[in-house]
């Protein structure tokens, strides 16, 4: 994509937990890391007055002063510090007060270095929680004292209490949690990049930018483990002082076929939890053992059996055209339906039509509200240019009707895939819950 990367310009505040005791601080934004930040500081900065900021008129906390509504943003300067959790967008009053803001991210690696923790950060557009989790398994196969934190589902901060010198946390970071971050991890892993988040990154250099903070503080006793096949993970591992360790898919140390993953893209994600796994001292018949027994995380290409004669895939962590596109190609022929669509991100479609109606045996789209007249709309587009091909283009405004309709339409033997290609705020929580729902209407 020719991203240039820049030097990143923020003065957020680098300190530890200790250095907050006594002082007037703002949590902005309740959500996992601002609950786990209040518990880190009632730990370990004695005598803070804590101020809990964020836009949720219903929030009720006890014996904690709250700012919540549509102004929670207003008088942050009457604040010592500002703790952003990920999710809060940039902001003008957040960058002029930059100089008293701060992160859970940034106080976890204070921290976490203070107590000569080894720390793997592991980010991308696609494949970073499969590459986190399997990295995480292969190191607690072969005994190591590792630690599973970060985007994937625990906030680091709540693993502070177990943290030990030898310990290795490896942990999933999302460009929300880079964004802001002043120190990068001692081992980065890069898995792939593409457009993303655009939405509240603003633009794509910007989302490039938050994602190159895994490396761009590495020191010359760091490393990062990079996709070599991709040019943008390939130009931030270029930012990094410390060593650089390439990773490509026929790397995969097995084949594919003796693991429980599905697609070829998983072969480049475990090449890098291998080369990880290898740099730290495991075994090679230990990490290959270890490969074999991981199972997918759910709502990654994840099957949900053959229920009504149909093979139904669960994929609603597929987010964007390109994830999609991964999931049609590692399933090949066999998809018959697929349930698309959901918030519009600004993304574009033509590269998943194309997939679809030229590369696909698909004959139904189911589309969700949002991206959904947009996505029918390439499709009906690339349809135009080869006039043999069928596909049966279906809305659908619940999960409900969704399985229904794919029930009719789906041949018997043949898959439905959900994989929306956009995220599910306009519908669901997120997509654990798109999938969770998806599963229970498949079941009744």
């Amino acid at each position: 994509m020719g991203i240039p990367s820049g030097t990143n310009s923020r003065h957020t505040m680098r300190m530890r937990l200790s250095d907050l005791a006594g002082k007037t601080i703002c949590i902005l934004g309740f959500g996992k890391e601002g609950k786990s930040a209040l518990a880190a500081l009632e730990h370990s900065a004695p005598g803070c007055v804590i101020t809990i900021a964020d836009q949720n008129e219903k929030l009720k906390i006890e014996n904690v002063e709250l700012k919540i509504g549509p102004a929670y943003l207003e008088g942050l300067e009457n604040f010592d510090v500002i703790i952003k959790s990920p999710g809060i967008p940039p902001s003008t009053q957040l960058s002029v007060l930059s100089s008293r803001v701060t992160t859970p991210t940034n106080l976890f690696f204070a921290e976490a270095s203070a107590l000569g923790a080894t720390v793997i950060g592991v980010t991308g557009s696609k494949g970073k929680s499969t590459t986190t989790s399997l990295i995480h398994h292969v190191l607690s196969r072969a005994g190591m004292p590792a630690i599973l934190c970060g985007n994937i589902g625990l906030p680091a901060l709540d693993t502070l209490g177990n943290i030990k010198k030898e310990s290795i946390v490896v942990m999933e970071m999302s460009s929300y949690q880079l964004m802001d971050a002043l120190v990068s991890p001692h081992i980065a892993v890069l898995t792939s990049f593409f457009p993303e988040h655009l939405d509240y990154h603003g633009s794509l250099k910007a989302y490039f930018e938050a994602k190159a903070n895994i490396t761009r503080f590495q020191t010359a006793d760091d490393l990062v483990f990079f996709n070599a096949e991709n040019a943008e993970t390939t130009m931030m591992a270029a930012l990094s002082k410390g060593n650089k360790i390439p990773f490509r898919h026929g790397e995969c140390p097995l084949p594919l076929g003796e693991t429980k993953l599905i697609g070829d893209h998983n072969k480049s994600n475990i090449a890098a939890a291998y080369k990880v796994a290898e740099h730290l001292g495991v075994d090679h018949d230990v990490c290959l053992v270890a490969i074999r027994t991981f199972k997918p995380l759910p709502h990654r290409l994840q099957s949900l059996g053959v229920q009504h004669g149909i093979h139904w895939i669960d994929d609603a962590i597929s987010t964007t055209p390109d994830s999609t596109i991964a999931a049609l190609r590692a399933l090949g022929n066999d998809v018959s339906t697929i349930i698309l669509g959901g918030t519009d991100r600004g993304l574009t479609f033509d590269s998943l039509a194309k997939e679809i109606v030229q590369c696909s045996q698909v004959s139904t789209v189911i589309l969700f509200p949002g991206t959904g007249p947009k996505i029918r709309k390439n499709i009906e587009k690339e349809l135009s240019t080869k006039v043999d091909r069928k596909i049966t283009l279906t809305d659908a405004d619940s999960m409900e009707l969704a399985v229904k309709i794919a029930l009719e339409q789906t041949p018997q033997g043949r898959i439905c895939l959900l994989s929306t290609a956009s995220p599910s705020y306009n519908m669901f929580k997120n997509f654990e819950e798109k999938g969770e729902m998806f599963a229970t209407e498949i079941s009744k």
